[in-house]
């Protein structure tokens, strides 16, 4: 069975590549081969007849992955919307077993894939075919990424109780500060209440970083995620 997990969010904008970064460092920190994947990315800027991924590239980066963008990103999109919507209206049909390949691929060459998705756990990406399904199917357990401001113990508990009651393993919540704190109400009582009322625990409470670079996520990554919870899931059968 493949090792790794799959990191989804309450919303788009959350900081999901901040915190793939950050648990493929810790794992890597903890001796564990660890890769990224970034199954589908839309909004890509065009260069020529090529669309850039700017999170895959950087997932390949702070991996130090040298495979072909291609395994790690097989669907680009220029549009800047779900994958289902950004497929049809480029006309480009989007394959699973493509995506189920790649993966498969790295799985066997590293101990850990660490996959990032796009948007929330109900994006769509064909019809009748969501984010949660393709959990699912790679097997992984759910890294959740939220933010700490207003709504997001609305948000986080509402993803995480779909997930397992979709019959999906859900490893933890990654509270993360996408925008620069501003010390609300919210922002300082959220995340321990989230603790308090999750049904799975709180991997981390993630600081905003400026800039939001390798060296910079590494250092948070070693002080801010619970590697136990991580290496854990890892270990199990």
């Amino acid at each position: 069975m493949a090792k790794g997990f799959f990191i989804t969010g309450t919303d788009t904008g959350v900081g999901k590549t901040i915190i793939t970064g950050a648990v493929i460092s810790a794992l890597k920190a903890c001796g564990i081969n660890t890769c990224g994947m970034k199954p589908f990315e839309t909004g890509c800027r065009r260069q020529g007849d090529r669309l850039i991924p700017a999170d895959g590239l950087f997932i390949k980066g702070i991996s130090e992955m040298d495979e072909d963008i291609s395994h790690i990103t097989p669907y680009c999109f220029e549009t800047p919307a779900a994958p289902l919507v950004a497929s049809e209206m480029e006309g480009i049909d989007i394959d699973l077993s493509t995506v189920i390949s790649a993966f498969t691929g790295l799985a066997v060459k590293y101990g850990a894939v660490v996959v990032e998705g796009a948007g929330g756990i109900l994006v769509p990406v064909k019809r009748n075919y969501f984010m949660s399904d393709l959990i699912r199917d790679l097997g992984l357990p759910a890294i959740v990424v939220t933010r700490p401001s207003l709504g997001a113990i609305n948000h986080s508990l509402l993803t995480v109780r779909y997930a397992l009651k979709e019959g999906l393993a859900v490893a933890g919540i990654a509270i993360n500060f996408c925008m620069p704190p501003d010390n609300s109400i919210a922002e300082r009582t959220n995340p321990e209440i989230i603790r308090q009322m999750s049904p799975v625990p709180v991997i981390g409470l993630f600081p905003h970083l400026e800039p939001p670079d390798y060296e910079n996520i590494r250092e948070a990554a070693s002080r801010h995620l619970d590697t136990d919870i991580l290496t854990k899931y890892l270990l199990r059968d």
